[in-house]
């Protein structure tokens, strides 16, 4: 009986909005469910736990959309939940009580009194406008998943906003009392806690499959790799920044209204490790992590401090069981999810993701389509020079590609190849000369701005958005290309994958896949991105002859259905001289020899740069004979 499928534009459809929104809807639905059964059967502490813990849960997601989808650790977090619980709590404290607690604050700020709701929608508005300006400055410290400076930055955030609150007495009343709305006054009810939980869950879900998330994802895997692809990584950092703020501003903005009072101490330190140990041992880069851990570590703490309040006496552990467990429970929980298990206890899995599991297959990709017509485009390098330190790496370099013909690089170890291929698309600085696409020069150009002007390449060392599928890996370059190469022919994402032979791999992750099929992976989201021009280097390294025969039809075929040119470097001469039309030989940063592949086989400029005999000597049987790899032979 044939397996039953379905059309791949309905199954993405399901996968990205239609199952993550009853994802949602069903973690919702068991968080609240939960929560409120455990109430039940308490006192006015269960409730008050509850209620914080969904509280905790806002602020938690509001964290794992930029944590979990940029990569890049923040502290910093906690300092513009202070500043929302400070802007609400000033806005939304009656008068009366400002005046008492606050009677020199500035710019009439104890006479003012706006409802919670107002009052919130304009601690967010603050908030985010903080947020900016943090952002730009996170931008230009070049952040990115791992780096230190961007946390950095959010630390010294932490801090400066919790030593002003300290000593800015006459607007926040500083470290005596804090800011309290008084008797009667805080909030109410769980109801806007349930539309705040409700909608930070929806937000930071959806996020995930938006474009904008997917863009922030590739980047977090591989920020070279995501510029390479035409991806600007500033773009979706800001977004995720400016998206995860909002959300946490509206937690902090209930939390302040709950226990009915702010202080310098709310949003500091202590609560910083509890929301990030939260996030780390669910899984920060889960919605659905993010929400069990703020359900473990809830339960933990709560466990700890009912021990370390003589509520379990264990003979011998009387120096363990004492006040401060809990924050011990805590260290050693982020501690120990941070070593042995980074990836918290869901890694970046999904409620929904049980559910698309079962749908059926999408069917076979179709038939490549022949491209469409285009005006001829040449990629023109001209007198190129670059230079590292006093070292000249390429010095005058110089050679022409078309589109619609394969082109290669070969030369000796240390001739400048990749170095040549760096300075094309903007990895490396060039000291003077001309890159140019027909007359429109690139030179200095940032790397996603020349990839997204036509040109995309491949890694020596394999570069792939390991955590995402093989699908994604080329879907993400399609989504940059859709949106800076929609004139220009664009291939099928199915029917690439299907052209490189991993049609059948297209749902295991990127970083699973063995070192032949990344290869291929790898070139189909180059040719992914619908380039004029697609820069190969060594594109068979660490393949088999076998492999390497077949990469010969596959470049070939990838590249013609989008009309693009091919640049290639690779050690395997035999894969050189019979892929490609027109070969250029590099050496000591300069092209020594241009022609077809049986010119170069014979020209003794070529054989003196590979094997150090002078162009009169007599050539040896086995010169240029195309075996594949070995010190003597002319390389890439």
């Amino acid at each position: 009986m044939p397996v039953r499928s379905i059309p791949a534009a309905t199954r993405r459809r399901l996968e990205r909005f239609v199952l993550p929104v009853s994802g949602v809807t069903v973690l919702f639905a068991v968080l609240v469910g939960g929560a409120l059964a455990y109430a039940a059967v308490g006192g006015s502490a269960r409730e008050a736990l509850v209620s914080q813990m969904l509280v905790n849960a806002i602020i938690v997601v509001g964290l794992q959309i930029y944590i979990g989808n940029t990569g890049i650790l923040s502290f910093g977090h906690m300092g513009f939940a202070a500043i929302a619980g400070y802007v609400v709590a000033l806005l939304a404290i009656e008068p009366l009580f400002k005046q008492i607690m606050i009677p020199e604050a500035p710019w009439g700020i104890a006479d003012v009194h706006l409802d919670p709701l107002p009052a919130t929608a304009v601690a967010v508005v603050v908030t985010l406008a903080v947020a900016f300006v943090v952002g730009l400055g996170l931008v230009r410290s070049g952040s990115r998943a791992g780096a230190v400076a961007p946390t950095m930055i959010t630390l010294a955030l932490l801090f400066l906003v919790r030593e002003a609150a300290s000593n800015f007495a006459q607007l926040t009343a500083g470290n005596r009392a804090g800011l309290s709305f008084g008797p009667g006054n805080s909030l109410e009810g769980r109801t806007w806690i349930f539309v705040a939980l409700a909608g930070a869950l929806l937000i930071a879900r959806l996020f995930k499959e938006l474009p904008v998330g997917r863009l922030a994802q590739a980047a977090r895997d591989d920020d070279l790799a995501a510029r390479a692809s035409g991806i600007a990584p500033a773009v979706p950092q800001m977004i995720a920044l400016l998206v995860s703020v909002a959300i946490v501003a509206v937690g902090a903005s209930l939390r302040v209204q709950l226990l009915g009072s702010m202080t310098p101490n709310f949003f500091f330190f202590t609560y910083t490790l509890l929301t990030l140990t939260m996030l780390i041992v669910g899984g920060r880069s889960s919605v659905t992590g993010a929400v069990l851990g703020v359900v473990v570590i809830t339960a933990g703490n709560e466990l700890t401090r009912y021990v370390a309040g003589g509520g379990i006496e264990v003979p011998g552990l009387g120096w363990l069981f004492r006040e401060g467990l809990s924050d011990l429970f805590l260290g050693a929980a982020m501690l120990g999810f941070m070593i042995f298990r980074p990836e918290g206890l869901v890694g970046d899995r999904e409620l929904d993701q049980l559910a698309a599991q079962r749908l059926p297959p999408a069917p076979e990709p179709p038939p490549a389509r022949v491209p469409e017509p285009r005006g001829a485009t040449t990629l023109v390098v001209d007198d190129l020079n670059v230079d590292f330190g006093g070292y000249r790496a390429v010095g005058g370099a110089e050679f022409e590609v078309h589109t619609g013909e394969v082109v290669g690089l070969i030369g000796p170890n240390g001739a400048g190849k990749t170095t040549l291929l760096n300075a094309i698309t903007g990895l490396v600085p060039v000291a003077f000369g001309t890159i140019a696409l027909d007359d429109e020069p690139i030179v200095g150009r940032s790397t996603h701005r020349i990839a997204r002007a036509g040109v995309s390449r491949t890694f020596q060392n394999l570069r792939l958005f390991g955590s995402r599928t093989v699908r994604e890996n080329v879907a993400v370059a399609a989504l940059v290309a859709a949106q800076h190469r929609a004139g220009h022919p664009r291939p099928d994402v199915d029917g690439l994958i299907e052209a490189v032979g991993l049609w059948h791999l297209r749902d295991r992750r990127a970083g699973e896949i063995d070192h032949g099929a990344a290869r291929r992976l790898e070139l189909a989201r180059a040719v992914a991105l619908a380039p004029a021009f697609v820069l190969l280097d060594e594109p068979t390294s660490g393949m088999g002859e076998a492999e390497s025969v077949a990469m010969v039809d596959r470049v070939r075929r990838t590249a013609a259905e989008v009309g693009a040119g091919v640049l290639v470097i690779d050690h395997d001469l035999r894969f050189i001289t019979t892929i490609c039309d027109r070969i250029y030989v590099l050496d000591q940063g300069a092209v020594i020899a241009h022609g077809t592949p049986d010119e170069i086989r014979d020209d003794p400029r070529v054989r003196e740069a590979y094997l150090g005999t002078s162009a009169d000597a007599p050539r040896s049987r086995n010169e240029g004979s195309g075996g594949g790899g070995g010190a003597g032979e002319p390389g890439a």
